[in-house]
């Protein structure tokens, strides 16, 4: 089943000891690219995490954000670093007393210096490590059934629309065989009647190799045959299912240069409105593909 490069998932972990919410949005882009809005010390298992999501997307944009909230002081693992605190406050006791002011130290603008605070260096607790895992786990396994559900409709809708796609070539080809033949009359008629006018005759084959030549410029079965092949193509594609945004959107490219031909080679209302619709629906099909993963 194909899938949605949109898509929305989220876990939430509860225990006495912290709360993990991972929360995962996406939206389409050529590439894979993944951006983490996660706290600081979290940043060491992002290599990591970053394999586990490759293997489950293959396009998109999607955004990771993390917030963890501990309730046991004693897992934060941070130590306020008193050395250099005595140090920076040593130096402002200085400056005051060189000119001749005192000093009540804020200790509040202290403890919000990032700087201060140190890692000591102790080990996630087990469990923790297993709840950031297995929450990241979730979240994704519900992006995944997100995507996958706007991808069920996506394929349906296309699905749908390749068999208008169809539709309109069949009407193009029946109507295009009539136009060269009624061209070609047309033509040999205005020519004949001209050299009548102009009292010149001239060979009749040569007539007719020429005018053979006209009729080959309006004809558009070969145009027409490739259409065949990449919307059949398409078809198998859509059936087999898995990463088919690239391919899809490179058909239908084919597709708008091949109907483009047609156009320009005949110029007739009957013909012209069709590769207009044809263009329509082409168009639609390519804002649903540019969805897909």
């Amino acid at each position: 089943m194909p899938k949605s490069m949109t898509g929305y998932g989220s876990s939430l972990i509860q225990t006495d000891h912290w709360s993990i919410n991972w929360e995962i949005k996406s939206v389409n882009s050529k590439f894979l690219d993944l951006k983490w809005k996660i706290p600081q010390t979290m940043y060491r298992s992002v290599a990591g995490w970053e394999k586990t999501i490759r293997a489950k997307a293959a396009r998109g944009r999607v955004e990771l954000f993390l917030k963890v909230q501990i309730n046991d002081p004693d897992l934060l693992g941070l130590e306020l670093d008193t050395t250099m605190m005595e140090a920076m406050l040593s130096q402002l006791e200085k400056v005051a007393a060189h000119r001749g002011h005192t000093i009540t130290p804020d200790y509040n603008t202290f403890l919000s210096m990032p700087s201060l605070w140190k890692d000591t260096g102790s080990q996630p607790h087990p469990q923790f490590t297993a709840d950031i895992q297995q929450g990241l786990a979730t979240a994704l396994d519900d992006w995944n059934r997100c995507r996958t559900r706007e991808g069920r409709v996506l394929l349906e809708d296309l699905t749908s629309r390749l068999e208008v796609l169809k539709a309109i070539v069949l009407e193009i080809r029946a109507v295009a065989k009539d136009i060269v033949k009624e061209r070609f009359a047309l033509v040999q008629e205005r020519v004949n009647h001209m050299l009548e006018q102009m009292e010149i005759q001239i060979d009749d084959s040569r007539m007719l190799q020429e005018l053979a030549i006209l009729a080959d410029k309006l004809d558009v079965s070969e145009e027409l045959t490739r259409l065949d092949a990449h919307l059949t193509a398409m078809e198998k594609v859509l059936t087999a299912g898995g990463e088919m945004g690239r391919k899809l959107d490179f058909l239908l490219q084919e597709c708008f240069r091949e109907i483009t031909t047609c156009g320009n080679k005949v110029q007739k209302h009957t013909i012209g409105a069709r590769t207009v619709a044809f263009k329509t629906e082409l168009e639609k099909c390519r804002e649903q593909v540019q969805n897909l993963e």
